[in-house]
């Protein structure tokens, strides 16, 4: 009952608790998780895993007790929550309770269309009361409409609304930006992660690396490789197992 007691406070003195991805070799080298009320890129290569590893966050802060508003880019809900199944990260209840909202978000649009989406959605966290988790998988239709300077002003303001409480999840395309840009993006964002999809010996193997997190102590060995599995989603692979 003392235990129980202690670790109930111990809860409370740490307030709202990181966002887990499930996956203990990730969850490691991002210090526990990713933190709430901050601005995360998840940036990598075409078939990386960025949007099944957004949505594993997701999953992990709806059972911490966020709720979330995941605006879908590249998937329709229904798409999303049959996928979410079958990886054993059942969002459908969530769903069902308001707890979750799957927003279609069509980002195919011109420069004046991108620009008004960008608006919106930034207008949208900052008014919206009912969710604390926003993601949008993925910015890169938005990105390639703008030049450097719109591109870090939206991050900029991204991150103003973290400031205020929100939690924001964005993925993109690493081709979408260049160095100089992603040197400067990675300024401002409080947590930056970079999947590949790598040659090892001979097999391809998917990898994320923690390029940044706010208030985890960085590692040498900051990079995990993993598999996209069914019925499991992302699992962590060991090194010796890809050196194999």
């Amino acid at each position: 009952m003392e235990v129980a007691l202690e670790e109930r406070e111990e809860e409370e003195e740490e307030g709202t608790p990181l966002i887990s991805t499930g996956v203990l070799e990730m969850d490691k080298r991002l210090g526990g998780g990713l933190p709430p009320s901050s601005l995360t890129l998840i940036e990598g290569d075409p078939d990386a895993g960025k949007s099944v590893f957004a949505l594993q966050l997701a999953f992990g802060a709806l059972r911490a007790g966020f709720r979330a508003a995941i605006f879908l880019a590249e998937a329709t809900p229904r798409e999303v929550l049959e996928m979410m199944d079958s990886f054993g990260m059942p969002m459908s209840d969530y769903y069902i309770l308001g707890r979750a909202a799957l927003f279609p978000a069509d980002l195919r649009v011109d420069r004046r269309g991108a620009q008004e989406i960008m608006d919106r959605f930034l207008d949208y966290v900052r008014r919206c009361s009912r969710y604390q988790l926003f993601v949008i998988d993925s910015i890169t239709p938005l990105v390639f409409r703008f030049d450097e300077w719109h591109v870090l002003s939206f991050l900029a303001k991204c991150k103003e609304a973290a400031d205020m409480g929100r939690t924001l999840i964005l993925t993109l395309h690493s081709y979408a930006i260049n160095e100089s840009l992603r040197l400067r993006a990675n300024s401002i964002v409080d947590a930056h992660l970079r999947l590949r999809i790598e040659e090892l010996g001979k097999q391809l193997v998917r990898t994320m690396e923690v390029v940044k997190v706010r208030g985890a102590v960085r590692t040498v060995d900051n990079t995990v490789s993993f598999t996209v599995e069914p019925g499991v989603g992302i699992k962590g692979v060991p090194v010796s197992r890809t050196r194999a």
